[in-house]
């Protein structure tokens, strides 16, 4: 899909009351989801007219929002109103993790009056993709970079009470590598950062056991450097961690 079906749309000054029209826009999308992509598109292009003649992709789509790639660009949005706060908390996360020698998207712009977030894309593969053509030991490599970046985040990114920052939702899908070399090139998806005791720190939401095992035996060996969490202190989940509750962080 090239952006030149959607140059209208980008010579289209904003509008005032936009904001509430694309609530009502995406409150409709999320019934009726056929054609809904081409005004979240609308949206982006309302506020970034610079992307004009890029290429945009759309992955696929969760249930609760909308991605397209435009460009070295991803970005992301609610597909109602009524998620938007669900929708903060990647940006929020990132900007807190920029500058801090991880290899994490860069939040490039959030939308003023529609709801949405620009990130860089990261170069790489998803692991879910390769993951059965691995070796041993290229996985147990793997393991070390993951966990590696677990514990850097931890540190670099204190909480009060003892808690550690983590990224909450470490599935396969959201590592990347190298697709020659099997190597770490970054992780993305930072919508459920949460901030956990050190017990807590862990590879939440991997499916593969195997990999899950080396994840958990190279962290377990790594964490025990950091400090331990006062005790009774409980760990605290970002929202759209419906596993634990949904509490806001």
């Amino acid at each position: 899909m090239h952006m030149e079906a959607f140059s209208k749309a980008a010579q289209k000054p904003v509008k005032q009351g936009l904001k509430q029209r694309l609530r009502h826009i995406f409150g409709r999308a999320a019934q009726a989801p056929i054609g809904s992509g081409n005004q979240f598109l609308e949206a982006i292009m309302n506020e970034r007219p610079d992307l004009k003649g890029q290429t945009a992709y759309f992955p696929e789509q969760g249930c609760f929002g909308y991605t397209v790639f435009i460009g070295d660009e991803v970005f992301k949005g609610p597909r109602s109103a009524g998620l938007a706060k669900n929708f903060e908390h990647e940006p929020d996360a990132l900007q807190e993790l920029e500058g801090k020698g991880l290899p994490v998207p860069r939040v490039t712009c959030r939308g003023k009056d529609a709801f949405f977030y620009g990130m860089t894309r990261l170069e790489g593969v998803t692991f879910e993709s390769v993951q059965k053509k691995m070796t041993e030991g290229e996985l147990q490599g793997l393991a070390e970079e993951v966990t590696d970046f677990m514990i850097d985040m931890a540190r670099k990114l204190p909480r009060k009470n003892g808690l550690y920052a983590m990224q909450g939702d470490l599935r396969e899908p959201n590592i990347l590598v190298d697709a020659v070399t099997k190597k770490l090139t970054g992780i993305i998806d930072f919508g459920m950062v949460c901030n956990v005791t050190k017990d807590d720190l862990k590879p939440r939401f991997v499916s593969d056991g195997h990999f899950r095992e080396m994840l958990t035996k190279a962290l377990e060996r790594k964490k025990a450097a950091l400090p331990d969490t006062p005790k009774n202190t409980k760990s605290v989940y970002a929202k759209a961690d419906v596993s634990h509750g949904g509490l806001l962080l």
